[in-house]
């Protein structure tokens, strides 16, 4: 049967004969499919913290060897278990608190009778102070030639800002690269480096900033212009 008959010019027989041979049909269609080896579908990636809202801490870990785990747990053994940051190699200094005496009965113990039970780090930032360096400048006049003279100044002491260059780099920094305004700068120094700077030498900074770097983008101009003649 090509093309589906008008089911109004067929007989009631007609009909029951034609709905017994589209279901013979349909019966061997599902046996035929039940035998045929279906395509796997392929499962669903596993969700992990990147491609799904799963937290980072309960996604996917790679397998540790056990020799590592154990070197990681023996690490961790003295203070420091349930992780942390790595103890520093080389500490600045190192507390060992010993008892010399039982502190229940007061009797003495030696260093040899204790054992290392806790090991672990504090951590302070270094007190942050500005290093005040004042220049004395002398000169006089020649006995001899009178000729007037003052005496040179090291290197990047000479007189102007009395901010040096160590200022002038931080607040480069601060400004261009967190664009933080002027009366922040002047807070964070104030509050943070004990160094009181005020707005207008901040700017004055900047601007001496500006003029070094026109100056190298000049020079690095003219060098090129030079080199392509």
């Amino acid at each position: 049967m090509e093309k589906l008959p008008d089911l109004k010019q067929l007989s009631n027989e007609a009909k029951e004969a034609l709905i017994v041979e589209l279901w013979e049909k349909i019966q061997k269609l599902t046996a035929a499919l039940a035998t045929t080896d279906q395509p796997k579908l392929s499962p669903s990636p596993k969700k992990t913290s990147k491609n799904s809202s799963t937290p980072p801490s309960t996604g996917f870990k790679p397998n540790i060897q056990p020799s590592k785990i154990e070197g990681i747990k023996r690490q961790r053994s003295l203070g420091r278990a349930g992780g942390g940051r790595q103890l520093h190699p080389e500490p600045d200094q190192t507390i060992i608190a010993q008892l010399k005496n039982c502190p229940q009965c007061g009797e003495k113990v030696t260093g040899a009778a204790q054992k290392l039970q806790f090991v672990y780090e504090k951590i302070e930032l270094p007190p942050i102070r500005p290093i005040v360096t004042r220049i004395e400048r002398y000169g006089g006049q020649c006995a001899c030639c009178q000729t007037e003279y003052v005496a040179p100044v090291p290197l990047g002491m000479e007189p102007g800002s009395p901010f040096g260059s160590s200022i002038q780099s931080l607040v480069t920094y601060l400004r261009y690269t967190h664009a933080i305004s002027y009366e922040r700068l002047s807070s964070i120094f104030g509050e943070v480096f004990g160094l009181k700077i005020s707005e207008g030498a901040i700017a004055n900074l900047l601007g001496k900033v500006k003029i070094s770097l026109d100056d190298q983008v000049r020079n690095e101009n003219l060098i090129t212009l030079a080199s392509a003649k």
